[in-house]
Parts: structure tokens; sequence; C-alpha cells
């Protein structure tokens, strides 16, 4: 451990500093190594004779040069940085069953203040309490006001700026089958624009924000409504053009925020539908009309998380730059896929993005951390991605090596970059990897859920090497389940990979040993394999059960329990028939009497990029 004495320090930095070298392994003592603090005009560190000198601009900044301290002294090595994004956030998903606990929230933070962060947004649909709506985020795991302030508190003594990041239109659906919301609701998702009620709801949850959160930043969502005045509004109202309809929500929502002195930003993706009837173009700029009816002032969002096409990103960030309003850019730390994360994809795609951002004088960015339908997978199994986009903003690309990438990791994680990106080992196979596949692909949780008698997927994998492929993932997995900071979280993929090991190809081999009449086969797959499978779930079970309360609050893991409850009751049910049949008690199997179909013929063997359990767990969906 080094050991250095900080002199001159500010006093409202102490605690938090002490709290960070902790994590880094720096010790502050009276007797260690002499480094003089000061504010200057960027972050610096330097040595002379006598001593080391630091300085940095922002608060924030202090906490990155604390981490290069400690390469610093090792190296021996000038350091200078100043950063190029004014805004450079993560966007946690607390909306997909998972909500951070207090714990792991503050543990994120110092991880975004060790980087270099400025900001952190709380993606919250229904997930904090609003006065006055007490079904709103009702056991859904909602932030209280304390637990806001105290995070606010927190993050700001890291230099973070903590941004309330809701949804006033759409994306409700959580909340609006509540009695909080009888009457005034378009669709399941979307609030009835024009209502008083909306605007009386909206009101009420931009001054909780304001109460809860220092910053007066506010993203206020609005995307992805796509059903907007075709539901309820259009039995009451009659028909209207969606644009008109969305607009005049729009500067009545800004409205209300100015009358707060909040500054709000939305994603950008409606004012494209409404022009072309999709997001992403690329021809064909932006009709006037539709720029000059966007309120001044109002910051817009454009998100991409997938994009490698240079020619159509370029177009769209053209495109936004016709607006007369702040940009900012929402890029994508996947992890929304199942249970493990696409690094390799967002470091891929992330790095062509940035590029185009720096050139065309956008400085503001968000990195997104989904978690579609779930939350499954760990809160920092994008570190890797959340750490190049830090290493963009204050460092050239040429400068971001793979040694460096290991150096930072190793110095703000306790894990070298390569060992992190085993987050990737469940979802990275060689079909679906970052250069065979335009988008991330989802094959754990398609193979995890596939019934191995209705068969969804069997014809969506390559039957050469998957079994082969998940047992080597599974045992590199296990190797690592005694890393003493991310070690529960690779256990808990080791355990998947070795479920899948055992599972993928079970549904073909019954359907072929079924259909060739292969009793010997058959018995084999009922009396030692399902049994074997029906173990290493219930492994799976308890280590993702574990992995969860550690991270998240413990609302929502009810989802995961009887997801993986029940595919553990199916095998037992697939077990028990299988054995009837064999017994005689079953004159056949009804589900492999059926012809074998693949999901999406025109995907026939390649994974596909589903997502949502339901649509690959069964066919029998109201």
């Amino acid at each position: 451990m080094n050991s250095i004495c900080l002199m001159g320090l500010e006093p409202s930095l102490l605690s938090p500093t002490i709290e960070l070298c902790k994590d880094i392994g720096i010790e502050l003592c009276e007797n260690g190594l002499k480094v003089k603090v000061s504010k200057g005009k960027n972050l610096s560190i330097k040595k002379n004779s006598q001593e080391i000198t630091m300085t940095y601009q922002k608060k924030n900044e202090w906490f990155r040069a604390l981490t290069l301290l400690s390469q610093f002294l090792e190296d021996e090595e000038e350091i200078c940085e100043a950063g190029k994004y004014d805004l450079l956030c993560y966007m946690a998903d607390n909306s997909r069953n998972a909500v951070f606990n207090i714990p792991s929230a503050k543990k994120m933070i110092r991880y975004l203040a060790s980087m270099g962060y400025n900001s952190m947004m709380l993606y919250t649909e229904d997930t904090y309490e609003i006065p006055g709506y007490k079904y709103f985020g009702y056991m859904r795991g909602r932030f209280s006001a304390d637990e806001l302030r105290e995070l606010d508190d927190y993050a700001d003594s890291f230099g973070i700026e903590l941004i309330p990041c809701i949804q006033t239109l759409a994306h409700l659906e959580k909340a609006l089958r509540w009695p909080d919301f009888a009457g005034y609701t378009d669709t399941d998702r979307i609030l009835m624009v024009g209502d008083e009620r909306t605007y009386k709801f909206v009101r009420a949850a931009l001054e909780q924000c304001k109460r809860c959160f220092r910053s007066r930043q506010i993203n206020i969502g609005m995307d992805e409504a796509h059903m907007i005045a075709r539901g309820n509004y259009l039995k009451k109202n009659g028909y209207r053009n969606q644009s008109d309809v969305m607009l005049e929500h729009l500067n009545r929502v800004v409205e209300i925020c100015r009358e707060l002195e909040m500054h709000p930003m939305i994603w950008s993706d409606m004012f494209f539908r409404m022009a072309y009837g999709t997001y992403y173009i690329k021809e064909g700029m932006l009709p006037q009309d539709v720029v000059d009816k966007v309120p001044e002032g109002l910051e817009l969002i454009y998100f991409d998380y997938h994009s490698r096409d240079r020619e159509r990103f370029g177009h769209m960030l053209d495109c936004h730059n016709q607006f007369n309003n702040p940009i900012c850019f929402a890029g994508g730390a996947w992890k929304w896929g199942g249970f493990a994360a696409h690094n390799a994809f967002s470091l891929q795609s992330t790095k062509m993005q940035l590029s185009l951002c720096e050139e065309r004088g956008i400085n503001r960015v968000i990195v997104t951390g989904w978690g579609d339908n779930g939350g499954e997978a760990s809160q920092f199994s994008v570190l890797p991605s959340m750490l190049y986009f830090a290493e963009r903003c204050y460092k050239n690309d040429s400068e971001i090596t793979d040694a460096w990438m290991n150096l930072r990791a190793e110095t703000c994680f306790h894990a070298s970059f390569d060992t992190l990106m085993a987050f990737d080992l469940p979802d990275s196979l060689p079909e679906a990897s970052v250069d065979a596949v335009e988008k991330p692909r989802s094959p754990a949780k398609c193979l995890l859920y596939n019934d191995p008698f209705e068969r969804l997927m069997d014809h969506h994998m390559n039957r050469n090497n998957v079994t082969r492929e998940y047992a080597e993932r599974a045992q590199k997995l296990m190797h690592l389940a005694g890393d003493p900071h991310f070690g529960y979280a690779f256990e808990t993929l080791g355990y998947l990979c070795r479920a899948l090991s055992l599972k993928a190809e079970m549904g073909w081999r019954l359907y072929e040993n079924y259909r060739d009449g292969n009793r010997d086969e058959l018995k084999k797959i009922a009396g030692s394999e399902i049994p074997e499978l029906i173990e290493t779930l219930k492994a799976f079970l308890e280590c993702f059960r574990l992995q969860w309360y550690r991270e998240n609050k413990t609302f929502g893991f009810t989802v995961q329990e009887i997801r993986i409850g029940g595919l553990i009751t199916r095998m037992e049910s697939v077990k028990l028939r299988v054995e009837w049949y064999l017994s005689g008690k079953l004159d056949r199997i009804e589900e492999l009497e059926c012809e074998s179909l693949p999901y999406k013929p025109d995907k026939e063997g390649e994974y596909l990029e589903h997502r949502i359990w339901e649509r690959v767990a069964f066919v029998t969906v109201e």
C-alpha cells in the first residue's frame, strides 16, 4: 500500500478522499509521501525532489487524479489531463426490477468518481415516491425521499451531480395500472394529454425531484410514445395528428419545468418519428417546421446503442445539429440482453460514435446501462464499457492502449480489464460475437428458457459447438469465482454456463431420439442428465439470489424466482413425462410428435436478438 500525506486539501474533500483511498489502496498518514494539493486550470500531477504537486479544476477531477496518483507513484511520470466532455454521465436503469440498494449505489458512485465521471442519472419510471400517489412504485423497491437525498449528498461529496431521470408521458405502464391514475390514461403505458390530472401528476413528480436532488437538470423522458393519441385520447377527442398532441404535451411539461427553475432534457426520437415514422435515418433532414416547434432551451438526447454505420450515425448527428437546442449523445453500455454483458460490442460501436461526436462538436455524453425485461445482469458487469467512455473524455483514442486500460481497471476496480471482459462470456459465442452480428444477441437467455419439448429456439443455435463452448466458458468463469470483488457475479454466470452446457441441445436430443425410437438415450436423459441439470439450475438460482441481494433491493427478484423456479419445475415435468413414456404410462409425447419449425424461418441457424422471456419460454401467451 502506498502512503501519502495530503497538504492543502479542502476540508470538504477529506471524508470522500479517505473512502476512495481505501478502495484504491492508498494509505493517508502524516509520515507518507508529501503531496501538495491545490485548485488549478486542469488535472495535473507533477513531482520534484521534495514533493508531489496535484491540481484539479473540478471536484470530480480530484478523485480521478487520486487514481492516477496511484499509477504515478509507480511510473514516475508527469500527468496532465483536461476533460473534453462538459457532461460525462452514467445512467443506471432502476425500473426493470433491479433497483440499486443504497450501499451498491454508493459503490457505483465511487467507481464513477475514480474514473472521472461528473454525473449520474437514476432512471426511475415509477421507482421513487411521490407524495399523494401511494401506489406509485408500490412493491417495486421505489426510492424514498430520504434515500434520494442521502445518495444526492453522497454523490455531491465526490463531485458527482446526481440527475433525476423520469418519465412524464410514456413508459409508465407499471404505474398506470393502479387506482392513482384511473380515468386519465391514453393507453396502458401513456398518460392522457390535455387532462389536468396528468399535469397535476407531472408537477408533483417534478416538485419531488426538486426537493430530493441538488441538480436543476432533469431528464423528463418522453421517448417511444408510439401510440400517443390512439387510445382513450382518440375516443375522447377524435383524430388529431400525433405530432400536434406530442408538442402540446411537451410545451405544458416544459413550462412547468421553467416555473420550477429546472432545465429539462428529453430523448429525441419522437421528433424523427413525427417526420419519418422511424428514428434512425440515412438521408433527408428534418422539416424546418418540426425544428422550429421544439421549445427553446430544451436539451435533446440522441440515443444510439448499436450503430456501427458511420454514414447513418454521422447523418443523425447532422440532423440533431439542425436544432437550436443543446444536444447530448447517449451511447450504450450493453447489459440489457439478459444475464450477461456485451462489452465487446459496446466498445467497438462507442469508438466510432465518440469520434464522430467529437468531430461535430458534441461534448455532452450519457452512458446508458439499461436492464430490459428483468434487469438480470450485474450492475457492475459493464465497467469495461464505462471505463472506455471515461478514458475517451480525458485522452485521445490513440492513447487508450490495451495496457493502459488494464492499468486503469486494476487501479479503479482491482481487476484487470481482461478479467472484467469475462462478463461477456455467456453471450459471446463465436456465432454471436461482435464480429459476427450486427446487433448484440442473447443466446444464453434464449437457450436457458427454451422449452425442451416446445423447442422454440432449437433452430437458432449452432449445434456443432454450443455444448463445448458453454462447458469451456463455465470453467473460465468458475476459475474467477474467487475474485474478492466480482467473484460472486462470475460464479453466477459460471453456473449459468454450466446449466447451458447441459441444456442447450437437450430439446434436439429429445426430439431426435424420440423420433428414432432410441429408448436408451431417452432413459439416459431422463435418468441422469435432467437431474444434473436441475441441481445446476438450483445452484445458479442460489448464486443469482445472493448477487441480487448484494447489489439491489430485494424487490423484483420475485420475477427471477418465478422464471427460474418455473424452469426447474418444468424440467421435473419433462423428466416425469419421458419416464412415463418409457414405462408405457404414456403412448406418446405430444409436443415431440409435432413438426420442428424455426421461430424465424429467415434466421434459421442464427442466434436471435430475443431477450423477452415470455416470447422464448412458451407459445401460449395471452
